[in-house]
């Protein structure tokens, strides 16, 4: 059975997911074959457990086997790692407002000394209240990066794991040079917008560092 170019994303999303590794990129055939995994990942761990790791990811996410042959990874010397300062912001607010038939969501963050806001405003229904307050933390951040790069919110969700709520947020990662899957979560502790933000902050605090312009 042949994949389709939005199970690459979610299989890419899911690798970069993976310790040590840096970015993923699958090419597959006119069929959906899957041709080649090319995967660009830290010396911590040697390539025979990232690839085994690799397969196990997709195996359990999506129950597809992946031919460990068309698995390349390469390995960045750590000389030509560049140190870069974490860059996680802190949530100082997140709340959301209902007029008629309408919801608008505000989000606000904290960076060191600077503070970000984010709007964004639409129909009122559950699953799109979820959505709005994703899009209203990537607003604040976008805002923050002044241009540098937008994302878009692929998919909000409130799952069950075991006894637990979490969330779970899909994002796109768009640049001038490329798109990015970004996948993160949250388990619900009081308060689900709170928690929307938090996975939505997960999804792309591994890119911010990348993203900041000094």
């Amino acid at each position: 059975m042949g994949v389709t170019p939005e199970m690459i994303r979610e299989f890419e999303a899911i690798i970069r997911q993976i310790k040590d590794v840096v970015s993923a990129k699958i090419v597959s055939n006119e069929y959906g074959e899957v041709q080649e995994v090319h995967v660009l990942a830290k010396q911590n761990r040697s390539p025979k457990q990232l690839v085994r790791d690799i397969e196990s990811a997709v195996m359990a996410q999506f129950g597809v086997a992946l031919d460990h042959k068309k698995i390349s990874v390469a390995q960045m010397a750590n000389e030509e790692e560049i140190p870069v300062t974490e860059v996680r912001p802190k949530l100082i607010r997140a709340e959301l407002f209902t007029e008629g038939v309408q919801a608008k969501a505000e989000v606000e963050l904290q960076l060191g000394d600077d503070t970000m806001f984010g709007r964004a405003q639409g129909p009122g229904a559950y699953n799109n209240k979820l959505r709005l307050v994703a899009q209203a933390t990537l607003d604040a951040l976008e805002r923050y990066l002044r241009g540098n790069c937008t994302f878009a919110v692929d998919d909000v969700a409130i799952i069950h794991l075991g006894r637990k709520q979490a969330a779970v947020v899909a994002v796109t990662l768009v640049t001038p040079e490329e798109e990015e899957a970004l996948i993160g979560s949250a388990y619900v502790r009081v308060d689900e917008w709170e928690t929307v933000v938090k996975a939505t902050l997960n999804a792309v605090n591994r890119r911010l560092s990348l993203l900041v312009k000094p």
